[in-house]
């Protein structure tokens, strides 16, 4: 069994995976586009919008599309966490994320962790990042 999440994107599916493969040293691995794929190309889903994406982060699949954007609604409900093993690694991401993003928690600690910080990266995706113990 493996488990993954998928999101859903108002047509930044490419360009979000592009930087989270960038500023969190992951892999994509597929980026399937509509116009190369036997989805109907229109007005509601060009050709460079993406039907399937995926990245590795750590070990970890994070899975994607682009929607229409009468389909598309913004993330609720849920974080990405990111587990890292230093304090370094929560500044260096929250740093990359928060740009054009919105910071929720800038880091710091917490009575459950030496440093912690919650951002709502520029494409709408909420993200918690917490050292552990």
């Amino acid at each position: 069994m493996s488990l993954s999440f998928h999101i859903d994107f108002n047509g930044e599916c490419e360009e979000a995976f592009n930087f989270y493969a960038e500023c969190l040293g992951a892999k994509i691995g597929t980026m399937l586009k509509v116009g190369d794929s036997p989805v109907s190309v229109s007005a509601a889903r060009p050709a460079h919008h993406i039907v399937h994406a995926n990245i590795c982060i750590d070990g970890v699949e994070l899975a994607g599309a682009d929607v229409e954007e009468s389909q598309y609604q913004k993330p609720v409900g849920f974080y990405v966490l990111l587990g890292v093993d230093s304090e370094a690694k929560v500044d260096s991401y929250f740093s990359a994320l928060q740009t054009n993003g919105q910071v929720i928690m800038a880091p710091q600690r917490t009575f459950w962790s030496p440093r912690y910080a919650i951002v709502v990266d520029r494409f709408g995706v909420p993200w918690k990042i917490n050292r552990g113990t």
